[in-house]
């Protein structure tokens, strides 16, 4: 077998994987108004429910890569032969149910797709066109998935990360340029965005087998896959029912309001959920280490890292809800920022509680109780439909905003209880809350100038780690050691 180092300190991983995705955040910001600016509102937003459509057709994964992971971490010291046989089998069943998605959305998922969401004109022609690079993303991206979590169950993170991270910086930025030289169509973007995917699946696959090395064999192993669908099948009611908790909003909006509404919507939305980076980092740096610990151990160390995380997330969110108006209107001019200022802010406030959620939510998994997740998303998905669209009906994008944000605060507060940590928390919790709610008090009075706006998110955030601390002692020596981990990597990285 291999020899793979395991159990690295997870405040490195911590650093490894919040430090990982802020190039592609940073390249997002300056590439988000050249998008608008070059390809127009109505077309940026045919390309995001292109995105989203194809998130969610990720769900034919069946939750294989979920469980691919989690058994690849509780095999973190089996023979190489036994990972071969986890890793392989799930690549072939991922790569059949691609192969099978992809024929059957080439033959009607156009038709159905321009029928939802009616384009005319020049935009319909670009549309029609560009449909048919779409079909290969699906099983590319069942089969980045396998790959990444097959990296992390080794906690290759800075692999994986780099990678990952790679991929999407050139999914940016390699369009945007064809743009400028081929011109602004849907039949230069998507296909440029299509063949960056493919580039990366192929390095993250060449990365997988360099790891998992030896490989002893490349045949599926049926006992394997029987054991994979016995736990990916509660992760697959999630995956099919996450993504329209998620994302349907917009979906909704688009046929409600139009293609340029999405727009609105959505770069604030984007904005809200790269703000959850280090909640997304502590959730998958836990994942591996929760699937092999006692049960016990795995709420203990999610409860003490959810309530740290409540207050370090909250001194970006809290500090965000107030400056973003100015930001916005510095960033995308100020006609956009007045259609998503309010919208941001209350999206904000929903991406707080959500990144909290992560952690309870990874615990249950990792510790084979997807069926909890499973069972939570489909109690919540009725009430939200109902709750969007008469929200929407009544208050426009304000009212999506607000829907989103009451279904994840919900969430939060039922995957905390499933966890058995919402007890422990609830009064250690409660300044954050008080902190959050003065926070959106502020930036819903009179908008402050940026100036203004900056002083007093610091000071919000001065807040939120000092209650922090008070809550959470550790919290604090914990921060002295990521501190003092990226600055060494920072000056690594400077002498090299």
């Amino acid at each position: 077998m291999t020899s793979v180092p395991m159990g690295r300190p997870l405040s490195r991983n911590l650093v490894v994987n919040v430090v990982g995705p802020l190039l592609p955040m940073v390249v997002s910001f300056v590439t988000v108004p050249l998008y608008i600016h070059a390809i127009g509102a109505a077309r940026y937003g045919v390309v995001t429910l292109t995105w989203i459509l194809l998130g969610y057709l990720g769900v034919l994964d069946f939750g294989l890569s979920r469980a691919a992971a989690n058994a690849l971490g509780r095999l973190a010291h089996a023979s190489s032969r036994e990972r071969s046989s986890v890793l392989i089998t799930t690549l072939y069943l991922n790569l059949l149910f691609g192969l099978t998605a992809s024929a059957v959305f080439y033959a009607i998922g156009g038709a159905l797709l321009w029928r939802w969401f009616p384009l005319s004109g020049e935009l319909a022609h670009e549309a029609v066109a560009a449909f048919p690079w779409m079909v290969p993303m699906l099983p590319l991206g069942l089969l980045s998935g396998v790959a990444i979590g097959a990296l992390d169950s080794r906690e290759r993170f800075l692999l994986a990360t780099t990678l990952n991270s790679c991929g999407v910086v050139l999914g940016l930025v390699l369009p945007l340029v064809s743009v400028m030289i081929f011109g602004p169509s849907l039949t230069v973007i998507i296909p440029a965005v299509m063949l960056v995917r493919l580039g990366v699946v192929l390095a993250m696959l060449t990365a997988v087998f360099w790891v998992e090395r030896p490989i002893h064999s490349f045949a599926p192993d049926f006992v394997w896959a029987r054991k994979l669908f016995g736990y990916g099948a509660w992760v697959s009611v999630s995956s099919v029912i996450s993504p329209i908790l998620d994302t349907f909003d917009q979906m909704i909006i688009g046929r409600m309001l139009g293609a340029a509404a999405v727009a609105h919507y959505a770069v604030p939305m984007n904005l809200a959920i790269r703000s959850q980076v280090l909640a997304q980092a502590l959730a998958r740096t836990l994942f591996p280490r929760l699937s092999r610990e006692t049960i016990e151990t795995g709420r203990h160390l999610t409860g003490r890292a959810a309530l740290s995380l409540i207050y370090v997330f909250g001194a970006i969110c809290g500090p965000a809800i107030v400056v973003i108006g100015p930001f916005l209107d510095l960033w995308v001019g100020r006609e956009f920022a007045e259609a998503s200022t309010l919208v941001a802010q209350i999206l904000l406030f929903g991406a707080w509680m959500n990144g909290v959620a992560l952690l309870p939510y990874s615990q249950l998994q990792a510790q084979g109780r997807p069926n909890v997740t499973a069972h939570l998303h489909m109690v919540e998905i009725v009430p939200f439909l109902l709750c969007l669209w008469l929200l929407i009906e009544h208050a426009g994008l304000p009212g999506a905003a607000l829907a989103w944000t009451l279904r994840v605060g919900a969430d939060c507060l039922a995957l905390l209880w499933f966890a058995r940590s919402l007890h422990g928390m609830a009064l250690r919790a409660l300044p954050a809350v008080g902190l959050m709610l003065l926070s959106f008090a502020i930036a819903a009075g009179q908008q402050p100038a940026p100036i203004s706006a900056l002083a007093l998110g610091s000071v919000l955030g001065i807040a939120f780690l000092a209650f922090g601390i008070m809550m959470e002692p550790k919290l604090g020596d914990t921060g002295k050691a990521i501190a003092e981990r990226m600055l060494r990597l920072s000056l690594k990285r400077m002498a090299s």
